[in-house]
């Protein structure tokens, strides 16, 4: 910042000056979106009654990104022997999905499909918002994701269409 003021503003000092406030704004924001999911994690994990068959296993920690960067999220985990199957509770009341939170998740659904290639995506999420995920990720987020949206998104517009009669 001291550059910036001690100089002549051009177009790359002042790009560059938006990325760092948008870096020294992002990480409080960040840990403030982390702190209370984890708050909520808590409250949904204490008041969650386990389904027949579900044995509690203990806490485990995971590395959550969100629209303002990275931080870690404990919950329960549960699971299922018979079923083979495991079960977090906080994840699925919070939406979580494969490690993002619904927001980014959307967002890199959003990217995804507007792109040509989950390359692209991740380059053009970098550059206009800082967030930084891979290709790859981009593309298994909008497989996982993808198919529910679709059908969300088609009942939303026949919802729309129908409301348009009246």
């Amino acid at each position: 910042m001291t550059r910036f003021q001690g100089q002549a503003p051009t177009g790359s000092l002042v790009q560059e000056l938006e990325v760092l406030v948008r870096t020294a704004i992002f990480k409080p924001a960040g840990a403030l979106v982390g702190y209370l999911l984890q708050g909520a994690a808590d409250r949904i994990d204490a008041a969650y009654q386990s389904k027949p068959g579900q044995v509690y296993k203990g806490r485990v920690t995971v590395r959550i990104q969100c629209l303002f960067g990275c931080f870690e999220l404990q919950r329960d985990y549960y699971y299922h022997e018979c079923k083979q199957q495991g079960h977090y509770p906080a994840d699925a009341a919070l939406g979580l999905e494969v490690g993002y939170t619904p927001a980014l998740a959307r967002l890199l659904c959003l990217e995804g499909a507007d792109e040509n290639s989950y390359q692209k995506a991740q380059l053009h999420l970098a550059e206009t918002g800082g967030i930084h995920v891979s290709g790859r990720q981009i593309q298994r987020v909008v497989q996982r994701v993808g198919p529910d949206a679709q059908k969300w998104q088609d009942v939303e517009s026949d919802g729309a269409k129908g409301e348009g009669r009246h």
